[in-house]
């Protein structure tokens, strides 16, 4: 059965396929057929179609071969070719393992499949990608390159990651920041709880040599409203605390401090200027796809 077009880029679809070559073609493709993709005149550039030749416009783009043999005029039209490096940096800590009541895959999952779509995207458009996945120790790395086969050789990676430890955001920020060589954009994607003091700070490390980095956050449904109505046990993954309470007595106190976090670590990011991009598991990945080819267009 023929999975309808706006299907193919929600999350429970993605995440069903298990396999992160599948799943990325699949979005990939989906999104790419329903966007119309920017073109540019111009020498140099890749050949994508004639159109009707408008009056007013530049009259080098007239196909005169063709003007000769049929006495119709029509216009060259070229896609400009601007190859980037891509570095993808995933926050594999234990925070990220969580799933919650409405959601099709945990946070990792979902940060696994959007990575998986951006590394995709960018070897589709002939770019340099690579991957360095962390939590308190170096849990992938792979370096930047071109080469054929490099979007394989991260999806591959993406299947051995499995989330745990507490995330040392400093330490391996820092690590990273050392093989961080070249002009590119850094795609980086975590859930950031309780990193709203440190992580603009770092992430602002990047803006260096005309480079920008997106801040993908990733968070659960549940890690927004608490909308458990029992009495519910929290567990803190990282920390192997736990409060035992009555949800409908905390939700309250819990979304203002929650909201007081995200505009907290917005408002750091935007003086950082870091771009900052919030998804929740049960957003398409359009989304993320979408803020991406916008940082790789020509600015």
């Amino acid at each position: 059965m023929a999975v309808p077009p706006k299907d193919l880029l929600n999350p429970a679809y993605l995440a069903s396929l298990n396999d992160f070559q599948l799943m990325s073609r699949v979005a990939v493709e989906g999104f790419m057929a329903g966007i119309h993709r920017s073109i540019t005149h111009g020498s140099g550039m890749e050949f994508l179609q004639y159109r009707n030749y408008s009056q007013g416009e530049d009259l080098k783009y007239l196909d005169w071969k063709v003007l000769a043999k049929s006495d119709k005029l029509y216009t060259k039209v070229f896609q400009e070719e601007t190859n980037m490096n891509c570095y993808i940096v995933l926050d594999t800590s234990a925070s990220m393992h969580y799933q919650g009541s409405r959601a099709a895959c945990s946070k990792h999952y979902y940060a696994c499949m959007v990575a998986a779509c951006i590394a995709k995207s960018a070897s589709r458009q002939g770019d340099n990608v690579g991957l360095f996945a962390y939590s308190d120790h170096l849990s992938e790395s792979v370096e930047i390159g071109g080469r054929l086969g490099q979007a394989d050789r991260i999806l591959q990676a993406l299947t051995r990651l499995n989330p745990s430890g507490k995330a040392q955001h400093e330490s391996m920020l820092q690590m990273f920041l050392h093989h961080f060589k070249t002009r590119g954009t850094v795609i980086y994607i975590s859930d950031m709880l309780e990193g709203e003091a440190v992580l603009p700070k770092l992430l602002r490390n990047f803006r260096v040599n005309r480079s920008d980095c997106l801040a993908i956050q990733i968070l659960d449904p549940d890690e927004l409203d608490l909308p458990q109505n029992r009495v519910t046990r929290y567990l803190d993954s990282e920390l192997e605390g736990e409060v035992t309470t009555y949800p409908e007595t905390a939700r309250v106190a819990y979304e203002e401090q929650m909201g007081a976090f995200l505009e907290r670590l917005k408002n750091g990011l935007a003086q950082s200027q870091v771009d900052f991009l919030p998804l929740v598991t049960t957003d398409s990945l359009g989304v993320s796809l979408a803020k991406y080819f916008d940082h790789r267009s020509p600015r």
